[in-house]
This record gives structure tokens, C-alpha cells and sequence, in this order.
């Protein structure tokens, strides 16, 4: 009898667990701007000085406009961890500081690759990170150095 429930149990949670939708499997990211940018790399520190809202411009003078994807995305924490030297949960706390004291607002974020690579067509100094498997349409990739 009690085998019997492990087993139910165990079944039960591959079912559940097997059905829950993913967003995005590979953790890997790239980064993305206008497709008029005439950037082909980034400075990992103004990538990250982007992304806190420390800089506030390209060196051609245009507005960084970030944008990102929701941590449903497994891309976001690597982005977080690999660019921004954060934790998710330091940056949670980052932000709630930023915007306790006045000093700002986090970039603005969606559950869709399709609506940040719509953002970023649509903003000439829009710079964001998506899945590396991600279609990206004729948005620029540029590296990181």
C-alpha cells in the first residue's frame, strides 16, 4: 500500500512537473540594440551601468533605453549574474532601494521575446538581452567585451 502511494505520487509529480510550460530552457543570452546602432560591442561596465541606470547615454549622445525579460526567463539570471554581478535577489533590493530614495525606477520588463525585440526596433538607443536561441528578426546582436 504505502509503495503504492510513492509510486502515485511520484507519477503524479512527473505529470505535473512535465507540463508546466517553460518560457526559455537555454540560460545562454545575447544582447540586442536597433538595428540603425552603430555599436557591434559593448563594454560589459556600460552594458552594466545600462542596466542599473548609472549611464544614461550611448557614446553617439542617444538615451540607453534597456529593457528586459521577466526571471521566468533563464536567460535573466545569467544576464543578471554575468553582466550586472547580482543576484536576483540583490538586485530586488538594488531597485527597491533606487526607488525608495527617488533615485530611479528598473527598466522596464516583459514576459515576451517578441515584445522586447519589438521595443528595441522601435527605440533607437534600446539595448536588451534575450535567450540565445531567440529569433531576433533585424535587430542587431553585438558582443560583449
Amino acid at each position: 500500500m504505502r509503495a503504492a502511494i510513492l509510486i502515485a505520487l511520484a507519477t503524479l509529480a512527473i505529470v505535473l512537473f512535465s507540463a508546466r510550460p517553460t518560457i526559455a530552457d537555454d540560460a545562454d543570452f545575447k544582447i540586442i540594440v536597433h538595428p540603425e546602432n552603430r555599436v557591434d560591442a559593448i563594454d560589459r561596465t556600460l552594458l552594466r551601468n545600462a542596466f542599473l541606470k548609472k549611464s544614461t547615454s550611448w557614446n553617439n549622445g542617444a538615451t540607453f533605453r534597456p529593457i528586459g525579460l521577466t526571471s521566468r526567463f533563464s536567460a535573466r539570471s545569467r544576464f543578471v549574474a554575468d553582466v550586472l554581478k547580482k543576484t536576483t535577489s540583490q538586485l530586488k533590493s538594488y531597485w527597491n532601494q533606487q526607488i525608495f530614495s527617488g533615485k530611479g525606477i528598473p527598466p522596464p520588463e516583459s514576459d515576451s521575446v517578441s515584445s522586447v525585440v519589438a521595443y528595441v526596433l522601435a527605440h533607437q538607443g534600446a539595448v536588451a538581452f534575450v535567450p540565445a536561441s531567440a529569433d531576433v528578426g533585424k535587430a542587431k546582436v553585438i558582443t560583449i567585451k
